[in-house]
C-alpha cells in the first residue's frame, strides 16, 4: 500500500485492495491513477455504460486497461524499474492464456495482445479486433474528460447498445463541464451505491474462470474473425445463464426449447437460439440488477397508462363499438348480399365495374366468424424512446379484445447475441389479464425472420380450422441482427442477417404466413427510407403510422374489413 500511496502522493486515500510485492507494478499503476485522473469522472462513466448493457464489464476492464497504458507512457519517462516490472507483470498474465482454450470475450483478447506485445508477439486476434485495438491505444490524451469521450464514441463505433436519450445528454454535460453526474442510481442496491470509487476500480474479467486448455492457432491473421472461445458445452451454459439474467427465467421447458430450435433454427437461421419467458427472475445478483431496472421501467409504463386513463378507455370503446357493430351487421337475419342465389337488379352493375362477386340475394344466414388473433410487438432497441406508447396501444387492443371475446396473445420479440427472445406479456385464456403487457421492455436487435417463423409455428398448433387467425405485427420494417459488435462469435460478413437478406427472409415468412390462411397485418413505424422494406415485406398488408395514438384506430378499421369481408 505504501507503494500506492508514494505514487499517488496522497496519503489520505485508503484503496480497498492492492497488489502483492511481486506485483507492484500495479500498485505504482494504481498511485499514478489515483494522482492524475479524475476517478470521480470515470465512476460516473461506468454508472452511465451500466444501466441494461451486456457488454459492461468488458468496456470497464477496457478502459482500466488503457488507463494503465497511458499510465506507463509518462511512468517510463522517469521510472527506471518500471519496465523491467511491467515485463515481471505480463509475464503472469501470459502464463494464465498458456493453457486457456479460446474464448469470446473481447477484454481477454485485447488483454493477451497487450502484454504479448511488451514480448514482440504478433496480434493474432482478428482484423476487427485488432482494429479496435489500434483505434484504443491510439488515445493519447490525459484529460479524463476527453479519454472518457473518446472510449464512449470507440464503444458505441464497435459494439451494438443503446443508451437513452436524457442519459446520452447528462453524459455530455458531463463530459463539458468535466463533473460526474448521477446517472440513475435508485435502480441500484444501497451497498452498491455506497461503494466507493477504489471498488469501481478493482476488477478482473468477469468471464476469465482460470485455466482452461489452449490450441494455438495459426491461421490466416487477415480472416474476417478470429476469436478463442470455450468449449461449446461450457459456452452454451454461460450464454444460457446471461441471457437468463438478463429477461428472466425460460418459461417453457428445455426440452420443448430444443424441438422448436432444432425445428426452426434452420438455413440462414443455422445455430440460433429461442427463448420465451414471462420476465420472472432469478435471485442471481445480475438477475435482480435487471429486474430492478425493468421494474423502473414497469412503473414509468404503468404511470402513463394510468394518466391517460380516459383518454385509453375511449379508445377501447370505439375499438369495442366498431367491431361489436362489424359482427352484428354480419349476423342480420333480413336478406344477405352473396356470391350466389337471386340476381340483385340494383347492385349488379358493381360485379364487371368493381369486380365485385357478392351480388345475389341469399336467406341463408352465416355463421358468426370466430377469430383469434396474435399482437406481435417489435422489442428490439429501435423502441426505447417511445416503450411506453407501445405498451400503451397494446393495452389498449387487449382490453377491448377481451369486451368483444376475441382471445388475444400479445408478445414482443428481440434478438440479443444469439437468442431470439419472445416476450410473454399473455396468453388467450388470460382475459381480462392485461397489467403483464406494463412490463414491455424495448432492448437488442431483431431477427424478424426467424420471430415471424416461430410465431406461425406456435399459431398452427392451434387446429382448430373454423378460426380465424389473425397475426397483427408493430415493426420499425428493418430486420436487422448486425454482428459488428467484436464481441460475437463467427461475425462473419456471410453470417450478417442484414440489407436485402432479412428482408427477403422476412418476406419469405410472411408469405408462408398468409399461404396457410392466417391474416397478417404489418403496423410500421419506421423512416421514410424503409417504406420499400415494409412494401417488400408485407406487400398490400401493411401500413404507416407516423403517431403511435393511431395503432388501435388502424386495429379498428382492419378488424371491420376483416369481418365485412
Amino acid at each position: 500500500m505504501n507503494v500506492i500511496w508514494d505514487f499517488a502522493d496522497d496519503y489520505k486515500i485508503f484503496p480497498k485492495s492492492y497488489y502483492p510485492m511481486d506485483k507492484n507494478y500495479k500498485n505504482i499503476i494504481e498511485g499514478y491513477k489515483f494522482k492524475n485522473f479524475r476517478l470521480d469522472l470515470f465512476s460516473s462513466f461506468f454508472s452511465y455504460l451500466k444501466k441494461d448493457n451486456p457488454f459492461f464489464e468488458e468496456f470497464k476492464a477496457i478502459t482500466l486497461l488503457l488507463l494503465e497504458d497511458l499510465s506507463y507512457r509518462k511512468l517510463e519517462k522517469t521510472n527506471l524499474v518500471i519496465k523491467d516490472l511491467r515485463k515481471s507483470y505480463a509475464k503472469k498474465i501470459l502464463d494464465k492464456y498458456q493453457y486457456k482454450k479460446e474464448t469470446d470475450n473481447v477484454y481477454e483478447q485485447i488483454e493477451k495482445a497487450y502484454y504479448g506485445k511488451i514480448f514482440n508477439k504478433p496480434i493474432t486476434e482478428a482484423k476487427l479486433v485488432r482494429d479496435f485495438y489500434a483505434e484504443l491505444f491510439s488515445i493519447d490524451t490525459y484529460k479524463s474528460s476527453e479519454i472518457i469521450d473518446k472510449l464512449n464514441e470507440l464503444f458505441k463505433k464497435y459494439f451494438l447498445f443503446e443508451r437513452f436519450d436524457q442519459y446520452n445528454e447528462l453524459f455530455d454535460q458531463m463530459v463539458k463541464e468535466e463533473k460526474p453526474k448521477n446517472f440513475d442510481h435508485e435502480d441500484l442496491e444501497d451497498s452498491d451505491i455506497e461503494k466507493n470509487i477504489e471498488d469501481q476500480f478493482q476488477i478482473q474479467s468477469a468471464e476469465f474462470n482460470g485455466y482452461i486448455y489452449f490450441e494455438e492457432k495459426k491461421e490466416d491473421m487477415n480472416k474476417d474473425i478470429f476469436i478463442f472461445e470455450k468449449s461449446d458445452s461450457e459456452k452454451d451454459k454461460r450464454e444460457d445463464s446471461f441471457i437468463e439474467d438478463f429477461y428472466g427465467k425460460l418459461s417453457i421447458s428445455k426440452k420443448r426449447q430444443e424441438l422448436l430450435e432444432k425445428e426452426l433454427a434452420k438455413g440462414i437461421h443455422k445455430s440460433k437460439k429461442l427463448y420465451f419467458t414471462k420476465g420472472e427472475y432469478t435471485d442471481s445478483p445480475n438477475a435482480k440488477f435487471n429486474q430492478k431496472v425493468r421494474k423502473k421501467q414497469k412503473e414509468k409504463t404503468k404511470e402513463y397508462i394510468e394518466n391517460n386513463l380516459s383518454i385509453n378507455n375511449r379508445a377501447v370503446n370505439e375499438l369495442t363499438r366498431t367491431i361489436e357493430n362489424s359482427l352484428a351487421n354480419h349476423e342480420e337475419d333480413e336478406l344477405y348480399r352473396k356470391n350466389y342465389g337471386l340476381l340483385d337488379s340494383v347492385n349488379v352493375w358493381r360485379a364487371p365495374v368493381l369486380n365485385e362477386s357478392k351480388v345475389f340475394f341469399s336467406n341463408n344466414k352465416d355463421p358468426k366468424p370466430k377469430f383469434q388473433m396474435d399482437l406481435l410487438i417489435d422489442g428490439s432497441a429501435s423502441q426505447i424512446q417511445r416503450q411506453n406508447l407501445v405498451a400503451n396501444q397494446a393495452f389498449i387492443i387487449a382490453n377491448a379484445m377481451d369486451k368483444v371475446n376475441i382471445p388475444i396473445r400479445v408478445s414482443s420479440f428481440s434478438t440479443l447475441r444469439d437468442y431470439t427472445v419472445f416476450n410473454m406479456y399473455r396468453d388467450f385464456k388470460d382475459k381480462g389479464n392485461n397489467e403483464n403487457i406494463y412490463n414491455f421492455f424495448a432492448s437488442g436487435a431483431n431477427r424478424d425472420g426467424l420471430a415471424f417463423k416461430t410465431i406461425h409455428k406456435l399459431i398452427n398448433e392451434d387446429k382448430n380450422e373454423s378460426v380465424r387467425k389473425i397475426l397483427i405485427i408493430l415493426s420499425d420494417g428493418r430486420p436487422n441482427d448486425e454482428k459488428h459488435n467484436i464481441n460475437t462469435v463467427n461475425a462473419k460478413i456471410k453470417d450478417q442477417y442484414i440489407d436485402k437478406k432479412a428482408v427477403d427472409d422476412t418476406a419469405k415468412e410472411i408469405r408462408a404466413l398468409k399461404s396457410d390462411g392466417i391474416q397478417v397485418l404489418g403496423v410500421f413505424t419506421g423512416e421514410d427510407e424503409d417504406i420499400e422494406n415494409a412494401k417488400l415485406i408485407y406487400g398490400a398488408d401493411f401500413c404507416r403510422i407516423k403517431n403511435l395514438d393511431n395503432f388501435s384506430k388502424i386495429v379498428s378499421i382492419y378488424m371491420k374489413n376483416l369481418i365485412a369481408n
